[in-house]
């Protein structure tokens, strides 16, 4: 799977999107201590935040995790992949873009 983001990343058209709800947290530290990979979303360039994700935190059996649902279809641009020696963790940037960007 990382190696597939290494590629695309180097490609002509680095941009892809979720194909499925998809789990993420607000809180980095937090997301840090659960598997080998982290992805970094840089939603900033959005208008609503809300029409992206859906801030589930309030429903979670674990409040503090911070959770946040990625709808499907968010389409993202793929930056950069890089390893984190000190953690042992790949890190992925990504960006998320316009479905207008996408196409």
């Amino acid at each position: 799977m990382i190696a597939a983001y290494h590629y695309v990343a180097r490609s002509k058209d680095p941009r892809r999107s979720f194909q499925a709800f998809t789990s993420c947290s607000r809180n980095r530290a937090k997301a840090e201590q659960f598997g080998n990979a982290l992805f970094v979303l840089n939603a900033e360039n959005h208008i609503s935040y809300r029409t992206l994700n859906m801030d589930i935190s309030a429903l979670s059996t674990y409040p503090d995790e911070e959770e946040i649902l990625i709808r499907p279809g968010r389409s993202f641009k793929i930056e950069r992949v890089e390893f984190d020696k000190t953690k042992n963790k790949h890190i992925i940037y990504l960006t998320s873009i316009s479905t207008s960007d996408a196409n």
